[in-house]
């Protein structure tokens, strides 16, 4: 499950609770995989990460702003309502697109009285989460995962053509070196390498099900067979 990025401690619950409903429903927690959204942000120095950070935050544009503030809301048209004017009251929007990220932004407006334009440029701006030094954001990494709040990430590049490089060069060596990120793969898949099994489908499931039932009858015959037999 690619999930939206959240604080720590609200990841962490929302992770137990999605594997305690998960094992509730008799399935294995251990073969769903969550996966926060991340776009780190990795500098040599605090202040070159703090650099990029400003460089990314300024690069968005208020129009696209808007427009990612629409994904979590069936790609609904803010450009209608004024930027200035309080967030507009939305009802269920969004409960059958992206529901717990829209619930988060319109609880977050209305908790702090907040514009349209400052909703978009809240919801945009990335977060400081993964931002530092190598050293500081492979530890962040490694707190979500050892901390139960992630299995993995979704890498997003913040900056185009600079960060993908940046955590190649500066942070992977050091994720591979704590034995948190593998050096070399074992399956062709992305599910072989999460050692997820194939799935079988109801139909094939049918099938063998029909199948073993055909051969303990059969079974169960040849033994009420021998038995007469005897």
């Amino acid at each position: 499950m690619v999930i939206l990025p959240l604080p720590f401690e609200e990841a962490r619950a929302y992770y137990q609770d999605v594997k305690e409903r998960v094992a509730a429903e008799g399935r294995n927690p251990d073969q769903v995989f969550l996966l926060p959204g991340f776009r780190p942000i990795v500098g040599r120095t605090v202040e070159e990460a703090e650099r990029k950070y400003e460089e990314l935050a300024a690069l968005v544009p208020i129009d696209n702003v808007i427009a990612a503030l629409a994904r979590p809301f069936n790609d609904h048209d803010f450009s209608q309502y004024p930027l200035d004017a309080p967030f507009p009251e939305l009802g269920d929007l969004g409960r059958n697109s992206q529901q717990a990220a829209s619930d988060k932004i319109k609880q977050h407006a209305k908790t702090n009285h907040l514009t349209l334009r400052e909703v978009a440029q809240w919801y945009a701006r990335p977060k400081r989460t993964f931002v530092g030094t190598p050293e500081q954001v492979v530890d962040e990494i490694q707190r979500w995962f050892e901390g139960g709040a992630a299995d993995g990430f979704n890498f997003f590049e913040a900056l185009p053509n600079t960060s993908l490089k940046d955590f190649v060069e500066l942070a992977v060596p050091l994720l591979q070196q704590r034995g948190l990120l593998r050096t070399e793969y074992s399956a062709s898949t992305f599910r072989g390498n999460l050692g997820l099994p194939f799935p079988i489908n109801r139909y094939t499931r049918q099938r063998l099900s029909t199948e073993a039932a055909t051969a303990l009858t059969s079974t169960v015959a040849s033994a009420a067979s021998v038995a007469a037999t005897a």
